[in-house]
């Protein structure tokens, strides 16, 4: 009796300290939460968690509300102290763990089995769930990263993920109704401090937390993902505005709407451009960021050792998934299946992996496209039509991107792999495509001299990039060997 009282006291004497290091570390962060930024609503979403540091919110888009926490409490200093040295090349320039593999030892010879039971502070959680996954990833995919330097081939990953990172991070992510694995807006946007807290978030005043590699590529991915969705919340309120306009048949505002996505889809491909021209050293982190669904490294997914349930655990990682900024734009314009070869299923697969508040903001903007039937009421008249080329433009301008950068990236030489990586990649160029083609489709079946000479030269301009695209797309495909994509058409 006496030793499970000591016991008891023992964890209100942990959660007490950690309410204190969360108040320390930012001034609203008490147990109990500050209260979240106004939600972005429109007549049919509310949003289901507003305390999640996930909120979408008006102000923050798709950021999370409060700045991600980089440094864990004191009781988690060996989780803490792995991490840090963990990169292939670490921010002091010496080699870590990962460089000679030696991950996986220390991860199973020092890692202590936290118990994470009594943290409740959302906060803590998020930045605990944002560590532990990217633990996870490190050490399944450690012996991959090796192999894939000496040969070009993955070879195959470990199986089984420790108890001792398996047990807190599936504790962890059902606390956070997510999914025990490292998805893309944890990786970036819940993956940065800001140098001045005084200063907003931008290229020059943010670093990442975690990293694989430490190269320079990686830190450009990590913070160019996080500048760029600084501008999400016009997006975010841009697309309400479609919705909601569309329904009221309100036409003035349904066009200034799109107008407005596009222009902050602007700002966010601008950012983009200047972080993400090319591959780079992209390969010298990508194997980090694979899944362990329907991947030859994996062979039938990942074990969680005592956890009870032997089933295999099979998700999406970063590389096969993408930022909920390019899902929105595939669900507010009726994207998803322009056609059966480009056919991208969203909302049963990489949505899925997101926080709840994503999953039902997407959700939400998805299916009321869809009753309302937003591109073809977008198609009734010729301004509404210019202003859709115009947001479509910046759609495409994103996937052309994220196409070219996964391009470049380097396949491995197994037939498995390359079949695989070959297939996904078909997908993105159809979609791709399939946009372009859908531009140019809508410019010419509008009376483009009907439209103010303004919204008609920059109607032209982006039907102009869309058929660039389009062949540039031919000439590639057609060609045998690789051919080096055009800066100018990646930075568009």
């Amino acid at each position: 009796m006496f030793a499970r009282h000591a016991a008891t006291a023992a964890k209100r004497a942990q959660l007490s300290h950690l309410r204190g290091f969360a108040k320390a570390h930012h001034p609203a962060a008490a147990i109990t939460d500050a209260p979240a930024a106004p939600a972005a609503t429109s007549a049919a979403w509310t949003n289901p968690d507003p305390g999640s540091e996930f909120a979408v919110t008006l102000e923050t888009g798709f950021l999370p509300r409060r700045d991600p926490l980089p440094v864990l409490p004191s009781y988690f200093e060996k989780l803490d102290e792995i991490l840090h040295e963990m990169p292939i090349l670490k921010s002091d320039g010496t080699l870590g763990l990962l460089h000679t593999g030696r991950l996986g030892a220390r991860i199973e010879r020092e890692l202590p089995m936290y118990d994470v039971e009594f943290v409740f502070d959302r906060r803590i959680l998020a930045a605990l769930y944002r560590d532990y996954s990217v633990l996870a990833s490190a050490y399944l995919l450690e012996p991959c990263d090796i192999q894939f330097r000496l040969t070009r081939n993955y070879g195959l990953a470990r199986r089984i993920l420790p108890a001792n990172i398996a047990v807190p991070l599936e504790t962890i992510a059902r606390r956070l109704a997510q999914k025990p694995f490292l998805e893309h807006s944890t990786f970036t946007f819940y993956n940065y401090r800001r140098k001045d807290q005084e200063q907003p978030v931008s290229l020059d005043n943010i670093e990442p937390i975690r990293r694989f590699s430490g190269c320079d590529k990686e830190h450009n991915f990590i913070v160019g993902h996080v500048a760029a969705a600084r501008h999400t919340d016009a997006a975010v309120a841009a697309s309400l505005g479609v919705l909601r306009s569309a329904q009221h048949n309100q036409r003035g505002e349904f066009n200034a709407a799109l107008r407005q996505y596009a222009d902050a889809m602007g700002r966010v491909n601008e950012i983009l451009a200047q972080t993400l021209q090319g591959c780079g050293d992209y390969a010298s982190f990508r194997t980090f960021l694979n899944g362990c669904r329907a991947q030859s490294m994996f062979n039938s997914g990942v074990l969680f050792e005592k956890l009870g349930n032997t089933a295999a655990h099979k998700y999406l990682g970063v590389a096969q998934s993408s930022s909920p900024i390019a899902s929105l734009g595939t669900h507010l314009f009726q994207l998803s299946n322009l056609s059966p070869r480009g056919s991208l299923p969203c909302a049963d697969g990489v949505d899925q992996l997101r926080a709840p508040n994503f999953r039902s903001f997407l959700g939400h903007v998805d299916s009321q496209a869809r009753s309302l039937g937003v591109q073809s009421y977008a198609l009734r008249c010729s301004e509404s039509s210019a202003a859709y080329v115009l947001a479509l433009s910046q759609v495409l301008a994103y996937r052309y991107r994220q196409w070219a950068n996964l391009r470049d990236s380097v396949p491995v030489q197994s037939a498995k792999d390359n079949a695989a990586f070959h297939g996904y990649l078909d997908i993105q160029t159809s979609h791709v495509r399939d946009i372009a083609e859908l531009i140019s489709r809508t410019h010419a079946n509008m009376d483009s001299e009907s439209l103010a000479p303004a919204l008609r030269t920059r109607a032209e301009a982006a039907v102009y990039h869309a058929e660039m695209v389009h062949r540039s797309l031919d000439r590639i495909l057609n060609d045998a060997e690789p051919t080096p994509l055009p800066v100018s058409m990646i930075a568009y």
